[in-house]
């Protein structure tokens, strides 16, 4: 006889608790095998294929895409021969406890049994502030009817069902508003959104500007076209002085925890690099970069920022920067501030190279400068710390030729 089985939402490791459905890879009535990817799940700023544990007729999907759903909910239900003799619930949590077993991989996990309440009970509306909340107060919001447009779960609903009805609520977004266009973040947008205004509110941050000549720097560059394997850019030079600078500076290359209020200081410097994509901004992680040459990072950086944009590329690879560098100048800015990467205590922005008038022993000429801005937390470095810092990145850029010989 056919049983229905709940594949739950899995959990995704690194303390994750919901994931994003980016796109159904199958469609109500669909038979699928196992190992099978069902859905794309965008999570920590990258986009997983979640592959079924078990064969069937797909019964029902439960979300559409753009939708959050916590670890634990149903996420697609399946019709089944019969539910084996381990999970006589019919719902099966899977479990990827690192990036080695990670869903896009395909790679089996045990299985566990869930709650057997999840296996027909369909989910409510509700944004992702009121499943926020109904998981800090340990509230089901299937056992909830929403008051909100077409059953929403309202954060009111939340407060009467905790029985703290009069606990302060976030008063609704007026619906009254005429002329403009609504538009719901979501995928790569929505956690960049979270994790930046976590940034502002949390971190006391200040800034250094500096530009320096990085004529010298471009000629180095052109030099190494004739002898290089891979395309090495100035943005990669950059990144290989930067690494130099932060072995100066080591306080820099930390991160600071707010639990325990204090400075975590690391010995391997995980270069993040912010790279621009369809889905949004992300910041790959060129590890280990103290070790690793100028063609060693410049093939690093191609790699990562290659993968980022056609959404191929690992979850480890997003995660553990210990210091990020933004580029301004892809976009053909000359500079500005960026926002830190928690919890990192700061972020470097490079602007683009272009010719300016530049003053050379008393002589105005000609000459390719770069804009450099630091945005650091105070809490870590002072301004003695932060200005030094800048200032020797400049000094590499404008004299690279004994760093890049090493």
């Amino acid at each position: 006889m056919p049983t229905i089985r709940d594949f739950l939402m899995p959990d995704l490791g690194e303390g994750l608790t919901e994931g994003e459905i980016n796109r159904w890879l199958v469609a109500e009535g669909d038979v699928v095998v196992v190992d099978q990817p069902v859905a794309e799940i965008t999570t920590e700023k990258a986009v997983v294929e979640v592959p079924t544990p078990f064969a069937g007729r797909v019964a029902a999907l439960h979300g559409a895409e753009g939708q959050t759903i916590s670890v634990g909910k149903p996420l697609i239900s399946i019709e089944v021969a019969g539910a084996p003799a381990d999970s006589p619930s019919g719902n099966v949590l899977v479990g990827y406890g690192t990036s080695e077993s990670a869903p896009r991989a395909r790679r089996s996990a045990p299985l566990m049994d869930a709650p057997a309440s999840h296996a027909t009970v369909a989910m409510p509306p509700a944004s992702p502030l009121v499943r926020r909340r109904a998981a800090e107060l340990g509230i089901d919001l299937s056992t909830i009817a929403g008051s909100g447009p077409g059953g929403m779960v309202t954060q009111a609903d939340l407060e009467r069902a905790s029985g703290r009805e009069d606990a302060p609520v976030v008063p609704a977004t007026p619906t009254t508003i005429t002329g403009g266009k609504r538009m719901a973040l979501t995928g790569v947008d929505r956690i960049s959104a979270e994790r930046l205004t976590r940034s502002h509110h949390e971190t006391p941050t200040a800034a250094a500007w500096l530009t320096a000549d990085a004529t010298r720097l471009l000629a180095i560059r052109s030099d190494l076209e004739g002898s290089t394997a891979g395309k090495v850019t100035p943005f990669a030079l950059i990144l290989f002085l930067c690494v130099r600078a932060l072995q100066r500076f080591p306080r820099l290359n930390a991160h600071f925890d707010t639990q325990s209020n204090e400075i975590v200081a690391f010995d391997p410097i995980h270069l993040g690099v912010a790279v621009q994509t369809d889905r949004g901004l992300v910041v790959a992680v060129i590890r280990d970069a103290q070790g690793k040459s100028l063609t060693e990072i410049s093939d690093d950086l191609l790699r990562l920022a290659g993968a980022a944009r056609d959404g191929s590329i690992d979850v480890a690879d997003l995660r553990g920067s210990t210091f990020t560098v933004s580029n301004f100048g892809a976009f053909g800015v000359d500079g500005g501030t960026a926002i830190i990467n928690p919890p990192e205590a700061a972020i470097l922005g490079v602007g683009q190279i272009a010719t300016r008038p530049w003053v050379v022993e008393a002589a105005v000429v000609p000459r390719s400068v770069v804009e450099l801005s630091l945005v650091f937390d105070h809490r870590v470095a002072d301004g003695g710390v932060a200005g030094g810092f800048i200032r020797h990145v400049a000094d590499l850029i404008e004299a690279p030729d004994e760093a890049l010989a090493q």
